[in-house]
């Protein structure tokens, strides 16, 4: 076993798997509803993303007991834990789509994960009970 899959939590991959699967029914939309719907179908799978991922988060916020204060490792398990949510949805939802999404949905889902970690990360270490 290598020393990066012995890193990797069990639950961060079946978050990632989970975020993959959301990604083939959100991008799946654009084969077979009209595009306004589609765009709210791809839409409303990626708030579940980013509702797995605030909750791999906060897990992750009790698991390694980060102290109250300490920014960096607040906001460095924000974004391992929901950048790669996102790229594995937005990579899946491609794939269906035929990528034609890409350019006006990457934007708009990073900003929303930046939103959600930045947010998430503040108030994890804000709002800790570990104190230093």
């Amino acid at each position: 076993m290598s020393a990066v899959a012995r890193r990797v939590s069990p639950v961060f991959l079946i978050a990632l798997g989970v975020s993959a699967l959301l990604g083939l029914a959100g991008g799946s939309g654009f084969n077979w509803a009209a595009p306004q719907r589609a765009w709210e179908i791809l839409t409303a799978a990626f708030l579940w993303t980013l509702i797995s991922a605030a909750g791999t988060m906060i897990g992750r916020f009790f698991g390694e007991r980060v102290r109250r204060g300490n920014w960096r490792r607040g906001l460095w398990i924000a974004g391992v834990q929901s950048f790669p949510l996102t790229t594995a949805f937005l990579f899946t939802a491609a794939l269906v789509a035929d990528f034609s999404i890409i350019p006006v949905a990457a934007p708009v889902c990073y900003a929303g994960t930046l939103v959600v970690a930045l947010s998430t990360g503040v108030l994890g270490t804000l709002t800790s009970p570990f104190i230093k």
